[in-house]
């Protein structure tokens, strides 16, 4: 169970946010939405493959380097980029090329908007920060490695990129939370003191204990996608980003 411990002691100079369960919630489960792209893959593959895909070797294939990738990802805290590995299976059932390729990574992106959603609040909270003068970033690991182009597709289409000042994306950086030089590139960039600056996310293992990490203040975003993490408490949990206003005066 999540703790609130006393509120934030000193002004902050940056509001710094993840993105997915935090302003923009996607799914709660994962498996059920890469279920479908691994689906929808093998569907493009069997239609464009010189030679017949049987589907249950395809899908097994396609299901066990996704889980790989996922236990490196949080093991080595680097990013794999979905690219790398649609490459890797298209090239296997010898139907690999740039228009394929895309065509692939748009099935997936395309799977995470079935369930996408903006999270309440979460314009008028980046309006109200950026009204009181602090700076706003954002840090965001990118579902399933894809290009940075398509978070910032949801963030054009909820008009949310205009309050970032800076964003940092795992594709871009080649890393994952909780790795350190995630926040320490998005701290320069900004030109802020990690001691200056929280962050808010929903994840305890990526979000929290990445921030506390650099020595940031973090604010754990309760979501249905929040998995506790052992010896990970946040500096403060809020339920709803409008409770964020309070931490920020």
């Amino acid at each position: 169970m999540f703790k609130s411990i006393p509120a934030l002691a000193r002004s902050m100079d940056a509001v710094l946010f993840d993105l997915g369960h935090t302003l923009i919630d996607y799914y709660s489960d994962w498996k059920g939405p890469e279920q479908r792209g691994v689906e929808r893959i093998y569907q493009l593959v069997s239609e464009v493959s010189p030679a017949p895909v049987d589907r249950a070797e395809f899908t097994a294939y396609l299901t066990e380097r996704l889980e790989r990738s996922r236990i490196k990802k949080r093991e080595e805290m680097v990013e794999v980029p979905l690219s790398e590995l649609l490459s890797n299976c298209f090239d296997r059932y010898s139907c690999l090329d740039e228009v394929i390729l895309q065509e692939g990574m748009e099935i997936f992106y395309g799977v995470l908007l079935e369930d996408r959603k903006l999270v309440s609040g979460a314009v008028e909270v980046l309006e109200s920060i950026r009204d009181r003068g602090l700076i706003v970033g954002l840090i965001s690991d990118v579902a399933w490695g894809l290009p940075s182009e398509f978070p910032l597709r949801d963030l054009q289409h909820y008009s949310l990129d205009q309050h970032f000042d800076d964003m940092v994306f795992s594709t871009d950086v080649g890393l994952r939370k909780p790795h350190p030089k995630m926040f320490k590139i998005a701290l320069s960039n900004l030109g802020v003191q990690a001691s200056d600056a929280i962050y808010v996310g929903n994840s305890p293992f990526q979000d929290i204990k990445g921030a506390q990490g650099v020595g940031m203040k973090a604010v754990l975003k309760r979501s249905a996608y929040c998995i506790p993490e052992d010896g990970v408490v946040p500096d403060h949990t809020i339920s709803d980003l409008e409770e964020l206003l309070d931490l920020v005066e």
